[in-house]
């Protein structure tokens, strides 16, 4: 898995049948993500078991002051669609790669390069050939909000180097 930043954010609305398959593409391919959950706090706990993760584990929600600062990262029909959901009062949320159990040894390698924006960047077996990449790599924007770093996974967590 290797991330590009040209692809601009997502989001998903849980709803009707493809959904699972979507979130498994953003999964599959490192991407951070929005939900649309037109169901609110129900339909989060319920997507959290059905991924494996715990009912708590999306911290808060995801506001329009929050979109506006990261609307140069969104993709334009993700955009609208979320301030379409906000209207309706639908829970929108932003998920991180680093919360699922599928993205932890050994389905992903020991030290990611992870930006809280975009995502898993890059994976590596040792931490030289990671902090490497990310001194070589100029593939992404550079802002304090996007800002990779290596992370490593010990005492089952990921903690940043």
């Amino acid at each position: 898995m290797s991330y590009q930043t040209q692809e601009l954010l997502k989001a998903i609305r849980i709803e009707g049948d493809d959904w699972q398959a979507a979130v498994h593409e953003q999964i599959e391919a490192g991407r951070n993500f929005f939900l649309i959950l037109p169901e609110g706090a129900d339909a989060l706990k319920r997507f959290c078991h059905s991924f494996g993760l715990q009912a708590d584990c999306l911290h808060g929600r995801f506001s329009r002051s929050d979109l506006l600062r990261m609307g140069q990262y969104v993709d334009g029909v993700a955009f609208d669609e979320m301030l379409v959901a906000w209207d309706a009062e639908d829970l929108v949320v932003f998920l991180e790669q680093l919360d699922f159990p599928l993205n932890c040894p050994p389905h992903v390698k020991p030290f990611l390069v992870y930006s809280p924006l975009w995502g898993i960047l890059s994976q590596h077996d040792d931490v030289r050939l990671a902090r490497n990449w990310l001194e070589d790599s100029e593939q992404w924007d550079r802002t304090r909000l996007s800002q990779p770093h290596v992370y490593q996974w010990t005492n089952n967590a990921w903690k940043m180097l």
